[in-house]
């Protein structure tokens, strides 16, 4: 690795700001090893790096330092920071938090001081709580006697509920207790992997994980094969991770993550099991399954195996796997392990969060799991007794949408490409063009059709009920064929097209029973009201647009 002396940094003024965007861009791009850690030390101790930097780049500067544990470097930039530029209310905020993570009361309290003449008392108040020092005249009388008891007892509130979130934290992410693992990268070559720690994990070891210095993760399966938490892991497919091929496929990547974290999230609902569905911060997903009590490995693996397989079809971009791989322990090895969540994957040094929490924050984070309640073991029984054969309870509101849908509910089932395309309009994205293209000129081809697609349309923001009309008015010919919509929806796979029995032009309605070939070949579509069957699907959509503006 090229030191920091070899990129011929000059004092401010005699060269570029792309010196130190080189720079700064190497320290992100620095293993998480020692001489990693002491090129991104060496750059940091510079400050005629760092003080010409801006200062959102400065910022970034800070968090590399705070990902290789350089925490006392990271605060003389940061006090520079909010020194040099007090109106840039995120330094602020970096500062004060890292004050708090690191447990340095005091310093924090005389920084919220500081920080009060540049930002609202508000936002000081959601970033660190109420404090003290803030530099207002305190009460006097009983009213002194109350707020100097709360004083006191503050910083044991504080504490209290940060073990709080952390033994949460712990007991749902609960591997096996004798030994956990740390990760180790190498990012000039792109290779990571984990060595064991034979002790248990401590509170302190999450708050490393937490606070990036370290990362670890926990090996699922107990020395009597049972598990506490099951994973299905979510991984962008391998060919899909070349550069050229993400940006040829970005459509096709970002619909199918969509339908995947959509479909999952449906299934574990309609079984009863409770999910926490996390970015890994590498090239995916986790969806994390945690039981109030132990369950054998084997059920864990059958239940979440019974959900992968209705989904791992009708994707290419992403590879879909099951933790734990085994259904029990064999010899002396300790089975697969996962990383725990809100910690920096080394490789890529981002960071990982949940989804649905409404913060990317540490700290709401933490008291979204402090709220969550595992699933009770008899989900993931009944789940994996359905692997076997049982009969599977369907959702009762899907099954009412079912019911009063069933063309959509086929499709959504048989065809992979329009499942994704319905899972993005429930979601409320708005659709391209192409994406428009393929569900008029399929859907529209239907008897119910016009119906379907109000139906749809109507949960989308731009929804316009007489455009809508007329594109439908357009549509003639026959309904668009499977290779067509393949192309359109950007699926560059030769194996996606679904099988139909018999001979004939393959496209998605040929699912359908219902659907008559002979009876639809080259019949224009019109939006003219025919008979009363018609006029009954107006009064339906009418009613349909009349409930979505109420």
């Amino acid at each position: 690795m090229n030191s920091v002396t070899e990129i011929n940094i000059t004092p401010a003024g005699k060269r570029g700001e792309s010196d130190w965007s080189l720079l700064l861009s190497r320290m992100e791009s620095a293993p998480f090893d020692q001489e990693g850690r002491a090129f991104v030390e060496k750059a940091g101790n510079n400050p005629a790096f760092w003080k010409n930097l801006a200062p959102e780049d400065a910022l970034r500067c800070v968090r590399i330092l705070q990902q290789h544990g350089l925490h006392e470097i990271s605060i003389q930039i940061m006090e520079w920071l909010v020194s040099e530029h007090p109106a840039f209310e995120a330094g602020w905020r970096e500062y004060l938090e890292t004050l708090m993570l690191l447990g340095r009361r005091e310093d924090m309290l005389r920084l919220r001081a500081r920080a009060a003449e540049q930002v609202p008392e508000e936002k000081l108040r959601e970033w660190v709580g109420s404090g003290t020092g803030n530099g207002q005249r305190g009460p006097t009388g009983n009213d002194a006697s109350q707020h100097d008891a709360a004083d006191v007892t503050e910083p044991f509130a504080d504490l209290r509920r940060q073990e709080h979130a952390i033994s949460a934290y712990m007991n749902i992410f609960s591997g096996r207790h004798d030994t956990f693992a740390r990760q180790w990268a190498d990012r000039e070559q792109q290779r990571q992997g984990y060595v064991p720690v034979r002790r248990p994990m401590t509170a302190n070891d999450i708050k490393e994980h937490l606070s990036g210095r370290k990362t670890y993760g926990i090996y699922l399966l107990e020395e009597d094969s049972t598990v506490r938490t099951g994973v299905i892991d979510i991984d962008l497919a391998g060919p899909f991770r070349q550069p050229d091929q993400m940006r040829k496929n970005r459509s096709a990547i970002r619909r199918e993550a969509e339908y995947v974290l959509k479909r999952i999230a449906d299934m574990a609902s309609e079984h009863g099991l409770r999910f926490i569905a996390e970015v890994s911060g590498g090239k995916g997903y986790h969806f994390w399954f945690p039981v109030s009590a132990p369950v054998p490995a084997g059920e864990m693996r059958a239940a979440l195996q019974s959900m992968v397989a209705q989904v791992r079809g009708d994707v290419k971009c992403f590879s879909l796997e099951v933790f734990p791989k085994q259904d029990r322990l064999t010899g002396k090895g300790l089975g697969n392990l996962v990383k725990l969540p809100l910690g920096i994957h080394r490789v890529t040094g981002k960071p990982s969060w949940l989804l649905g929490t409404g913060s990317r924050e540490t700290q709401a984070q933490l008291e979204f799991l402090t709220n969550f309640r595992p699933s009770d073991p008899q989900a993931v029984t009944g789940l994996a007794v359905h692997q076997t054969g049982a009969e599977v309870v369907v959702h009762p509101r899907h099954a009412e949408w079912a019911a009063e849908y069933p063309e959509l509910a086929a499709l959504e089932v048989k065809c992979p490409m329009l499942g994704q395309l319905f899972a993005s309009i429930k979601s409320s994205r708005t659709l391209s063009v192409k994406e428009e293209k393929v569900l008029l000129s399929t859907l529209s081809h239907l008897p119910r059709g016009r119906l379907l697609l109000h139906h749809l349309f109507s949960r989308l923001p731009e929804y316009n009920s007489p455009l809508l009309d007329y594109k439908i008015s357009r549509v003639r010919g026959t309904p668009l064929g499977c290779k067509r919509i393949h192309n359109l929806l950007e699926n560059t796979s030769s194996d996606m097209p679904c099988q139909f029995e018999g001979q004939g032009y393959p496209h998605p309605l040929r699912h359908l029973p219902e659907y008559n070939e002979s009876e639809h070949a080259d019949m224009p579509v019109s939006e003219r009201v025919v008979n009363l069957e018609g006029a009954i699907e107006n009064l339906r959509t009418a009613l349909r647009m009349v409930e979505r503006y109420l």
